[in-house]
Formats: C-alpha cells, structure tokens, sequence
C-alpha cells in the first residue's frame, strides 16, 4: 500500500468512528434529590408464609433476602382454615428461621365455610392467647382476608361490608382483652379499584375510629397481558397510596377517625393473581414489577408490604418448591440494601425506574432497566463517588449465579430487563 492509499484508508477509518461515535445515543443522566423522608424497615422485603411453604427446605435463600415481616395464614388459607395452636407453632417455626428480624403480622379467620369454623370473637381471642404462648408478638392482627370477594366467590350476599365491620370491631375488643397493646389491620381488600374501593370506603366509614393500618392487596393482571402492558401497571400502587390516604384523612369519608394517626400497607400483592400460570410471576417481567411496586410503596410513605410469597405456592414465590431461585428472590436480594431515608431520584430514560436510599454516608440507588435492549446511565453524582455496581437479568437468574459486577465508569451500560444495585460513599462532615 502507497502512502497516498495508506492515508485515505487512516481518513476513513477515523470518518467511521467519528460517525459511529456522533451514532451512539448519550447516556441518560441520573438525578438525586437531597431531601429525605425516612422509610420504614417494615416496607420493604416483607412475605406472605402459608400453610404449604416449608421455610426449612430453603433456609439460605430466605435469609438472603432478610424478612423484615411475615404474614400468615395468608390468601384463602385463612378464608378455609382455622387458626390454631399447631398452625401457629409451625408459623413460629418459620419465623425463626427467617432470621431474627423478621416480625409476625397475623390472619384471623372472619368467614365460615363450615358451621363449627372458628372464626368467632371468642376464637380470635383464644388465637392471641394461643400466639402469647409461643413467644409470638405480632405487630398487627389483620382481621380477615379480601372480604369484598367473599360475598361474591362465596356465594354469601351477608357478607357486607357493615357486617364485615361489626366483626372487626368484635375480634378487636375480643383480642384486646387478651393483648392490651395489640394493632389490628385491615380490611385487606382485593383492589383499590372498583368493589374493592367501595367496599374499603364503606370499611373506612364504619371502622375508622378502629384500625391501625389500612391495609389492601395489589395483583393487576391474570399473566395474560403483554409484558409492556403488566410492567406499566406499577404506577397505580402509588395512585393507591395516595387515594387511601387521602380517605383516612377527609372527615367526610372517614367521620370517626380522621383525626387519628393511621398507617397503611399492602399485605399481599404480585404482577398476577393466577397461581398455576407462572408468567409474570416467575419471570424477570415479575421481578421488575415486584421491584418497584414495593420501592414505591416505601417512597410513598407505607408502613408495610408483604409479597405473595416467600416459598413457591404455585407460580408464586422467591423460590419453587425445589429450593430453585426465580428472579423475584434476585431482586429483593437487592432491595434489602434500601434503607435509612429515601430521595427523589429520577433519570431522562423512560425506561429506566429509579429510587435511591440515604443512609449515613451511603447512597443506594437501584434502577430496573425495563427496555428489551441495554441501555447507558450516567453514572455521576454530586457529593458522592461510585463504589460498587451490579446487575441481573434473567439469564443470570437461570445460571443460579452471583450477579454480575459493571465496570465502575462514567456511563453504566445496563443490561435488557434488568435490575441493578449502585452504591455510592461520600465523606463523613467534618
């Protein structure tokens, strides 16, 4: 090659990364806020344990994920089943394997599909005296499970919300009686939306005066919607959030007790509700979504949430009943690190959702990528310095390995559906 011939082949090699580099989109930038509003542990990484889950069979894999909260008997279980002293013994079995954060928020059993069930005041009361006996404490009783569904699955038009009400205030004084200082939640309605919502504003309207944590399940899809379509249901639980607080607080919807302090939480809530289709439940589309529905609710304010569920029940769970991981148990691996005070934090991709946490003189930001293709953050924020970044997709999930460390540089490439963990330090004040 001549000289002349050498240097037009420099030119348009250079003309070609030029282009190439004028072609490659610029990284989306990363805003945090500095204003924090601090999070409640009980937020974040809270379960549902029924009946059928053997905790024992995955011992490492629950504590991995550091259970702040347990719920039992959770779903239907608690609609069929009594409460007894044998159940609670095995709820108390998990507990404690759970890790010794984990605190109990119990079920009472409020319908009847047998004429001897226990589901009177009385039985509520013997269940608190059943729980004292085995060391439990838990820091809510939930009276009853989804009662506006029961009328309607059930076949049982009684069961209206002022009879649901009355039962409440029944199985509170009941349980009182035994435990002085006991919190009762409630009505763990199906849905913000439609019956649900009627039936929670009639609940709020009747009982008001009475509950500790308003509490209410989230499950928007059956697993049939496309996967655009169920990850852009997230939102709502923050529609939700503010709609019931907005309710607690009116005097008009809530005439006995606006003045009252109240908390709220979700005590059940997955991308979908069907447990025998495992799409959008044991997918990364479910994990993307489980993410941030539970990152919005502890940004918004709630005092708890609790997916459904730790142990595989069907689709559902961190894990299958082979002890096999599904990427939900991947993401709130990572959640777990979100704590201390969140911040506002926001990105100019769309497609990337991200939340941060302050804690002392650690940031945590985590960011779910939820484009079908990978996209660049930059990754610079002020005050802070980047220590660690790591991520996952779904392919890592099916390896069974340890996420995968990023590049510490200035624009992250953040892999197709994925879920990453970035932790900042920045100096101690003088």
């Amino acid at each position: 090659m001549n000289r002349w011939a050498a240097l037009s082949a420099a030119l348009a090699a250079g003309l070609l990364a030029a282009l190439s580099l004028a072609a490659a989109p610029a990284p989306a930038s990363l805003k945090i806020g500095t204003v924090g509003t601090p999070i409640n542990p009980l937020a974040v990484n809270g379960f549902n344990v029924p009946y059928d889950m053997s905790v024992a069979e995955a011992v490492p894999e629950v504590q991995s994920v550091a259970p702040s909260s347990l719920r039992y008997p959770p779903g239907n279980v608690g609609d069929e089943q009594d409460l007894t002293l044998a159940g609670l013994t095995g709820f108390a079995s998990a507990l404690k394997l759970s890790g010794p954060q984990a605190v109990p928020t119990i079920e009472t059993r409020v319908f009847s599909t047998r004429p001897d069930a226990r589901n009177r005041p009385e039985d509520a009361a013997q269940a608190a005296r059943d729980a004292a006996s085995l060391g439990l404490k838990p820091v809510y009783w939930e009276i009853g499970n989804e009662p506006d569904l029961y009328s309607k699955n059930r076949g049982d038009a009684s069961w209206t919300p002022q009879r649901y009400c009355q039962v409440f205030r029944a199985q509170r004084s009941a349980i009182l009686k035994v435990s002085p200082g006991a919190k009762f939640a409630g009505p763990a309605v199906s849905n913000v939306e439609g019956d649900g919502e009627a039936f929670l504003e009639a609940f709020v309207k009747g009982c008001g005066d009475i509950v500790d944590l308003l509490t209410w399940h989230e499950y928007p899809t059956d697993g049939t919607a496309s996967d655009e379509a169920a990850l852009a249901t997230a939102p709502r639980v923050t529609t939700h959030l503010k709609r019931v607080q907005a309710l607690m607080k009116d005097p008009a919807s809530n005439p006995l007790g606006s003045a009252r302090p109240v908390q709220f939480g979700v005590t059940e809530y997955s991308l979908s509700y069907v447990s025998n289709r495992t799409r959008h439940l044991s997918d990364m589309v479910a994990a993307l979504w489980a993410a941030e529905t539970t990152l919005r609710l502890a940004d918004g304010g709630a005092s708890l949430s609790q997916y459904f569920a730790m142990i595989g029940s069907g689709g559902h769970g961190l894990v299958d009943l082979a002890g096999i991981p599904r990427p939900a148990l991947y993401a709130f691996r990572q959640l777990r690190a979100f704590r201390g005070e969140a911040l506002a934090a926001s990105t100019t991709d769309p497609a990337l959702w991200v939340h941060a946490a302050r804690d002392r003189n650690l940031l945590t930001v985590l960011v779910s990528n939820t484009a079908t293709d990978a996209r660049l953050l930059a990754s610079a924020v002020s005050g802070y310095a980047l220590k660690g970044a790591e991520t996952f997709t779904a392919q890592t999930v099916d390896d069974e390995a340890s996420p995968l460390p990023l590049p510490l540089t200035a624009a992250l490439r953040l892999p197709a559906r994925s879920f990453t963990r970035l932790t900042y330090t920045r100096p101690p004040a003088p």
